[in-house]
């Protein structure tokens, strides 16, 4: 069992990293091998929408960082796709990421790989954000898991903040997440 944890924040070692990096470990110790991609430092850009990856057979033409990340989701049976919300969504670098996945519509390297939402943030849009990256995991042909909301407006407070649901701390949330990304590649047959 693969999981790749994607950190979509354009800071290093801020709230998504550490929500993402507790989501692995805790994969980690429920058997899963994992990896981390951080994009903060990346030079990925967005999908130009010149069509070559449907004449192709699922091909990007564009050649930057997103290349290794293509080479480690295809290694992964679950991604952990982490960002921080931004104006009610993904930050931009995280979604540069998802739209470069539009060559997988043609490969459908992406389907049947589990995914779950990693959300950090200071006050609101989780809710519309996690559906819609479960929607882009659906129209990959993911499994979509519920993931882990974690509310912390400085950098390193997601460690000591709320979560989406009741009763929990955002800690407490990524390490269920882990666990369940788990759960889900056991029912699934991965090993």
């Amino acid at each position: 069992m693969k999981v790749l944890g994607i950190v979509g924040s354009p800071r290093e070692d801020g709230n998504t990293q550490i929500m993402i990096e507790e989501v692995l470990a805790a994969a980690k110790q429920a058997g899963a091998e994992t990896n981390i991609f951080l994009v903060f430092d990346k030079n990925i850009h967005g999908c130009d929408g010149c069509g070559a990856c449907a004449q192709s057979g699922g091909i990007c033409k564009i050649k930057d960082d997103m290349q290794a990340l293509y080479q480690k989701m295809e290694w992964a049976d679950a991604i952990a796709f982490g960002s921080p919300v931004y104006f009610n969504y993904v930050t931009a670098q995280a979604k540069a990421v998802i739209d470069r996945t539009f060559c997988y519509l043609f490969s459908r390297k992406l389907a049947g790989k589990v995914a779950a939402p990693v959300l950090s943030l200071r006050r609101i849009g989780a809710g519309q954000t996690r559906v819609q990256l479960q929607g882009w995991f659906v129209t990959q042909g993911m499994v979509a898991l519920r993931g882990a909301i974690g509310y912390g407006p400085g950098k390193g407070e997601v460690r000591e903040g709320v979560v989406g649901g009741i009763g929990t701390t955002a800690m407490e949330e990524c390490r269920a997440t882990g666990q369940e990304i788990v759960a889900w590649l056991k029912k699934l047959g991965v090993k």
